[in-house]
């Protein structure tokens, strides 16, 4: 898409699925984001923010913790915890494979709501934990495509 290289993505939705509600699925979101500067990931963290109040970490929760970088391999990032908890966050393919190797299953409201944000031009950001046990999806950030001030009006 052309815009994408003249602009940014920007979360503009939290989308829970199983049972998960917006503010937990918020929650988890920030959380892998804690090493995450791109303007897409801050985005992310600014709504967790606005939406549900969520700023900083408690102290300590942090402590010990692992940050799995992005690679084009995986396609996807995110944190694990001391505590054994692990949170992933990337491509629906690649989340939805982390979930199945963990033993859990993905969700069929997942796969729809990936393919709406697609069909609306969005790009869909699953994100999923591990705790103690079974994977599962916690829901889709819709990060929609902002285009840079007055780059819209070169094309017009």
């Amino acid at each position: 898409m052309l815009f994408r290289s003249i602009g940014n993505r920007q979360a503009s939705e939290f989308l829970p699925v199983g049972g998960v509600t917006a503010a937990q699925l918020a929650d988890a979101a920030q959380l892998s984001l804690m090493a995450d500067y791109t303007p897409e990931g801050r985005s992310i963290v600014v709504l967790a923010k606005d939406e549900f109040g969520l700023r900083e970490r408690p102290e300590g929760e942090l402590a010990g913790a692992e940050f799995v970088e992005f690679t084009a391999q995986t396609r996807m990032s995110g944190i694990d915890l001391a505590d054994g908890r692990e949170i992933r966050k990337g491509a629906a393919s690649s989340v939805a494979q982390w979930i199945r190797d963990g033993g859990g299953s993905v969700p069929a409201d997942l796969g729809s709501l990936v393919d709406g944000i697609s069909a609306s031009g969005g790009t869909p950001l699953v994100v999923a934990e591990r705790s103690g046990g079974t994977a599962r999806a916690l829901g889709v950030i819709h990060l929609k495509d902002i285009v840079k001030e007055g780059i819209a009006e070169r094309f017009a």
